[in-house]
């Protein structure tokens, strides 16, 4: 973890070399050059504050925090309104129970006014150079406390990334399922009849039927039907359509399909649960048309699937049935089971 490596070399490493370590993070740094507050905030509602309303504000937001401070010292001005205090909010840089020595900051009035930083006891007086040299070093000792807070920060962030992660894992490892599959409420496991069919609170015995097409409209198109009564039921059935490789073939034959079975088991009322609006408007609003008009569409055109139309008509009036549209892949555990067993089919397809 980036953490351990962080700090099993923290006092190893020179501290150019822990920013460059830390700069994996990719955390963001909103440089404020002008402002009411010059320096460098970790969110953009800190750096908000200091820069809105501000004439002749500047600043910028960088990946790494060399940069940002690069771009304080070029780019900030003397101005004594620009007193910088970047760190003192709680959401930059990490915790701000502990102060810092000075502030990350390289405005002018600043780096002169140094009387409430505590410095070092010097066994001698140095020159010049020297005490630039020690003015060097508490910037390293500054900087490193800002790390470190820092690093404290990403450590936290990394822990809730590892918790979230372990979640997702242990959910991945208990179904390779690619959608959550919701039982219909009006349908539990509750109400089956003696043949084991799941009826609702009419007692209309439900099925999800489904059709499924490869390269549908196109040449080598594989079509299938799936038909699912319920987890294991010895009815259900995947199937490649006979005739055209379409699906809406596909749509009505698995719903011709479902019908056939249930008058066979002597099912007196039925639910088919379909995902096609063009089957449920076909039987309920346009069939009976077509049939006054020999099977023809209102432009005088043939019905395509007239065939497959004609033998689900023969059939529908020999049991009551009622038509419920279901979304597709929505979840709807009897419609995604349908929809499975209907590409299975279609992988059959064999013209």
């Amino acid at each position: 973890m980036l953490w351990k490596v962080i700090t099993n070399h923290w006092f190893s490493k020179s501290t150019k070399t822990v920013i460059k370590t830390l700069n994996l993070s990719k955390m963001p740094f909103y440089a404020v050059a002008k402002g009411r507050t010059a320096g460098i905030y970790m969110t953009w509602p800190d750096c908000e504050s200091q820069v809105k309303g501000f004439p002749g504000a500047r600043y910028k937001k960088f990946d790494n925090i060399v940069a940002a401070q690069d771009f304080v010292t070029n780019e900030g001005g003397n101005k004594s309104s620009q007193k910088a205090k970047p760190l003192a909010n709680r959401s930059s840089f990490g915790s701000s129970k502990s102060s810092l020595k000075r502030n990350f900051s390289t405005s002018a009035n600043d780096q002169n006014d140094n009387s409430h930083i505590p410095k070092k006891k010097s066994k001698s007086k140095r020159k010049t150079s020297e005490s630039n040299e020690s003015e060097d070093t508490d910037d390293s000792d500054d900087l490193n406390t800002i790390l470190i807070k820092q690093m404290d920060d990403i450590e936290k962030r990394l822990k809730g990334f590892e918790k979230g992660v372990d979640k997702i894992m242990k959910k991945s490892s208990k179904t390779d399922r690619k959608s959550i599959l919701i039982e219909p409420q009006t349908v539990g496991s509750s109400n089956l009849n003696e043949d084991n069919f799941k009826t609702d609170e009419d007692d209309y015995v439900q099925v999800y039927t489904d059709g499924a097409c490869s390269s549908n409209g196109r040449s080598g198109a594989k079509a299938g039907l799936g038909v699912y009564w319920g987890e294991g039921h010895p009815l259900n059935i995947s199937e490649p359509v006979s005739g055209r490789a379409t699906n809406n073939c596909g749509e009505i034959q698995a719903a011709t399909r479902a019908i056939t079975m249930a008058i066979n088991h002597g099912v007196k009322k039925l639910a088919i649960n379909t995902d096609s609006k063009f089957l449920i408007n076909s039987v309920t609003k346009w069939m009976p048309g077509w049939k006054r008009k020999g099977w023809k569409l209102q432009s005088g055109e043939p019905v395509k699937n007239e065939i497959d139309f004609k033998e689900l008509d023969s059939l529908q009036n020999k049991i009551k049935i009622k038509w419920n549209y279901v979304e597709a892949h929505r979840g709807i555990h009897g419609n995604e089971m349908a929809d499975q067993l209907a590409k299975a089919g279609a992988a059959m397809y064999n013209k």
